[in-house]
């Protein structure tokens, strides 16, 4: 059986290694791997696109961070839309909106990593792939990418995992099954018509 190649991904932080791991689909693979283009080659279009993610991930973020008490903070980058953090003794929450892969398309990444600065020192990373986001969609991000935080040892790489694809199931009939356990707690069929009969 031949070796399954490591295949890591362009994640913002160089410092931080991210594998991309199982049930991850092969055209989202090859995007997680590539560079983007930069901010000063993108089209209209396609600073539009990025400047409303970068909106919605403004909000997002600070949505979550104010009932914490964390300040949400930017910084320009030029191979990114924006970079947002919002931090505090415990936690620390951090977002990058990339520019596109091409000239004539407009799908970039969300990242997100969160890190708790506890003696644990639980991590998680987190993506979403789309041409558009809402502040919903990265909100929905942000708290599963916190759900989802384990600690990893030092100098390990962060395994990124997708959903794996459902099992198929034997389809049972749903009065079928209701109707075992009323047979299994109804009396012998054999009393029930012996009381009956004169």
């Amino acid at each position: 059986m031949p070796e399954i190649k490591t295949k890591y991904a362009n994640f913002p932080e160089y410092a931080t290694k991210v594998v991309i791991g199982p049930n991850i689909n092969a055209v989202t693979t090859k995007a997680l791997g590539r560079l983007s283009i930069g901010t000063y080659e993108m089209s209209f279009v396609q600073q539009e696109r990025g400047a409303a993610t970068s909106e919605a991930a403004r909000i997002a973020l600070t949505h979550i961070a104010r009932p914490l008490g964390l300040a949400v903070t930017s910084e320009s980058h030029r191979d990114y839309v924006s970079c947002l953090s919002a931090g505090g003794p415990e936690v620390r929450y951090q977002l990058w909106v990339t520019t596109p892969f091409e000239l004539t398309q407009s799908a970039h990444i969300v990242w997100c990593k969160y890190t708790e600065l506890t003696p644990e020192g639980k991590v998680a990373i987190a993506f979403k792939l789309s041409t558009s986001f809402t502040s919903d969609e990265i909100e929905n991000l942000i708290r599963n990418t916190q759900k989802n935080a384990i600690q990893l040892p030092a100098g390990e790489p962060f395994v990124l995992k997708g959903n794996p694809p459902p099992r198929f199931a034997k389809k049972v009939q749903p009065g079928a099954e209701a109707a075992a356990p009323a047979d299994a707690s109804a009396p012998p069929a054999s009393d029930s018509t012996a009381s009956v009969t004169p």
